[in-house]
């Protein structure tokens, strides 16, 4: 048993004992931290109970308590994915134009149709519409979690999904989402696409940067509010007299 502890402060992984060479231990499997999570979003907090760790992605954290409720929670979990999945596609679409200079910038793609826009919209509605009533259907069928594409569920012709594999491709689906608000933000105030806001950085560091943009004071007060978070968090435990507090 103090092996396995020690296996499974190391790693974070759960451990299965094995039975012994006693009978009574035959019929027993002990799991040892099957719950303990690798990390917590927050450390030394309490994440909420419905947060278990046995969802792929799971750290602990839903401050506004979204997913108290399993058919709530299994929703936002397919939410989740179905737009970190569209947040890859359109980060890499993104660099790619911008890249190999297709549309300088970005966003002026969408101003040259290939098609009139009554038939582009008659596509997205057949296309998109059918698609996306499929994918509702197949939630629905198999109660929550991966709906799937058309008839397969989970959409996996490859055979690759494990909880490895469905771990990473919600971790940069989070990633992508990020990124894409960051691309958003930047054509927003400075008018660049990604690479060239990079390029315009890098020329002059210290008067090209946030701060220094037209949002820079709104931005140094988020700074300030997220610095003074953790400040708040360890002054409820010593007020409640807790060593966590969920958060």
């Amino acid at each position: 048993m103090a092996s396995a502890l020690l296996h499974c402060a190391l790693t974070g992984r759960p451990v299965i004992a094995q039975p012994a060479v006693f009978q009574r231990n035959t019929a027993r499997r002990v799991q040892v931290c099957a719950r303990q999570r690798p990390m917590i979003w927050y450390p030394n907090s309490e994440p909420p109970e419905h947060l278990d760790g046995s969802t792929p992605g799971d750290f602990g954290f839903d401050p506004l308590r979204l997913g108290t409720t399993k058919p709530r929670f299994e929703w936002f979990k397919e939410g989740e994915l179905t737009n970190g999945r569209w947040a890859m596609l359109a980060v890499a679409g993104i660099l790619f134009t911008e890249f190999f200079g297709i549309a300088q910038p970005w966003w002026d793609l969408g101003n040259k149709p290939l098609l009139p826009p009554p038939i582009l919209l008659l596509l997205g509605v057949v296309l998109f519409g059918s698609g996306e009533a499929a994918r509702f259907r197949n939630y629905q069928k198999h109660g929550g979690g991966e709906s799937g594409f058309l008839n397969q569920v989970p959409f996996d012709p490859l055979g690759m999904k494990n909880d490895d594999m469905r771990e990473k491709e919600i971790k940069n689906g989070r990633l992508a989402m990020v990124a894409f608000v960051g691309f958003s933000s930047q054509a927003a105030v400075q008018g660049k696409g990604p690479i060239a806001s990079l390029k315009y950085h890098l020329a002059d560091p210290f008067h090209h940067n946030i701060f220094t943009s037209k949002v820079g004071n709104e931005f140094a007060v988020a700074v300030v509010a997220l610095a003074l978070y953790p400040l708040l968090i360890e002054a409820t435990k010593n007020t409640q007299g807790h060593d966590k507090v969920k958060v």
